[in-house]
């Protein structure tokens, strides 16, 4: 017991000259003139607005939001997909992934693999994807696709997609 006493004494006596290293840079702080603040900004004088009731919103009820007329297109003008309601127009083609291809000499499928582990034999005229994609061609490196697409008016316009084949999963 005798021997952890005086080192112990020693510890706390050190300790106690670096203390004055601590006051001197808290003197020195305290002497250091103080940084005046930034100044205010200008602000504009105020004006009060009146309130005429008649020719404004009341402040006490929520905004409705305004009207946009969009002009209706001509039906005849307006080409609309027609979904079968086939498993595959409920991927989206990041979904799926093209592994290869079939073929009896006068027809070539194509092997689509699903995210859900489900792989299916398509052909040309099946539907395919989430913008109403119909498959137009087949080849041994990728399925081309035409989609129908929204044009934000009510239409639908159309455009070519391709499904390539997934040689990195093989």
């Amino acid at each position: 017991m005798r021997g952890l006493f005086w080192p112990s004494v020693l510890l706390a006596l050190s300790a106690c000259s670096d203390d004055d290293d601590l006051g001197h840079y808290v003197a020195e702080v305290k002497a250091r003139p103080a940084t005046p603040p930034a100044p205010l900004p200008i602000v504009d004088k105020y004006e009060p607005q009146a309130y005429r009731p008649g020719s404004e919103r009341s402040p006490f009820v929520s905004p409705q939001p305004e009207s946009v007329q969009v002009p209706a297109p001509a039906a005849s003008a307006c080409t609309q997909p027609e979904p079968d309601g086939s498993e595959l127009e409920r991927h989206s083609l990041d979904n799926l992934s093209f592994r290869g291809t079939l073929g009896d000499g006068q027809q070539l499928w194509a092997l689509l693999h699903t995210r859900d582990g489900i792989t299916h034999r398509i052909g040309v005229g099946q539907k395919l994807g989430l913008n109403h994609g119909e498959i137009i061609g087949i080849t041994d490196h990728d399925i081309i696709l035409k989609e129908q697409v929204s044009d934000g008016a009510g239409c639908w316009i159309s455009r070519e997609a391709r499904l390539m084949l997934d040689r990195a999963e093989q």
